[in-house]
Parts: C-alpha cells; sequence; structure tokens
C-alpha cells in the first residue's frame, strides 16, 4: 500500500514524496488459542470488563482453568502455572490521544465485538496482527454509519 505523503517546491522543482506502508509482521502468541471453539460463550466471560469498563481484560490462566483442566503448554491444575499470567502481544492499539471505552461501545451503543475486532468466532488461531484496521476513518465511518457523535472532543484528549 502507497501513502501520500505530500508535495514541496524546492528551487523550482516539484518533489513528490510517497511512502510504503507495510503491513505489521505478524507476532506469535504463547497458546495456539482457538477462538472457534469457544463460540458457545459471550466474549466478555473471558474478555471480562468489556461490557462495563472502558477497557476489555484478557484472559489469564486462572479463568482458563474454570473450565479446562489443561491448557496447552501448562497444567491449568498446577496453582504456581494458574496464578501466573499469560503473556499475550496485544495485537489491537488505540493511540494514547484518543480516549475509548468498551462499555460505551458494546453496552450503550450495543455494537457486537465483530465491529472492530473483525470474525473472532471463526478463528482456529490466535491473532498475529490486528483483524481490522482501527484508524481515524474505520472510527468515522462507523460513527456515520451509526449515527454517533462525529465531535473531536468526544474521542481526543
Amino acid at each position: 500500500m502507497f501513502r501520500w505523503v505530500g508535495v514541496a517546491l524546492v528551487t523550482g522543482i516539484v518533489a513528490v514524496a510517497w511512502v510504503v506502508v507495510l503491513p505489521p509482521s505478524p507476532v506469535g502468541q504463547p497458546i495456539a488459542f482457538p477462538h472457534a471453539k469457544h463460540q458457545g460463550l459471550a466474549c466478555t466471560v473471558c474478555h471480562r470488563g468489556a461490557a462495563t469498563t472502558a477497557r476489555a481484560g484478557i484472559p489469564n490462566a486462572a479463568l482458563c482453568a474454570k473450565c479446562h483442566s489443561t491448557i496447552p503448554g501448562r497444567a491449568a491444575t498446577d496453582t504456581a502455572q494458574r496464578d501466573q499470567p499469560i503473556k499475550w502481544v496485544q495485537v489491537t492499539h488505540v493511540p494514547d490521544h484518543v480516549m475509548f471505552s468498551h462499555r460505551r461501545h458494546v453496552t450503550l451503543a450495543k455494537l457486537d465485538c465483530e465491529s472492530c475486532h473483525g470474525k473472532m468466532r471463526e478463528r482456529m488461531t490466535p491473532l498475529g496482527i490486528a483483524p481490522v484496521r482501527l484508524d481515524m476513518n474505520t472510527c468515522l465511518s462507523c460513527h456515520r454509519r451509526e449515527g454517533a457523535a462525529e465531535d473531536c472532543a468526544a474521542c481526543h484528549r
């Protein structure tokens, strides 16, 4: 993908600049988690806080151990391992200058998680890259489609 950067006039010569924007390299996740095998569960069972707070939680081994006696690469019944966090690599990022609340989107706007996170329920492998590009254009197109506020101060600090 190419992204337009700008035009500059330097001593009568027009310089045009394009930058190649490469997708981020996929990251490895610590467990080969299959979302598709967990379709019967609401996203908020494992991603606690998504419906009630600004941030959605990332599951830890203790949460997995409530349903599973083993987790690939771990013994969920082993207290030492159960109490250790799973070192998931976050692939979806919102810039620091953006105020984003999962609660406002999930509970108040009643958006499905798929709106921003893609078809996670169908995935048999964990995410290595963000499934949906989250940028201002993506957010604004959704806000327009849903009739939500487009006021800059509503989302930007």
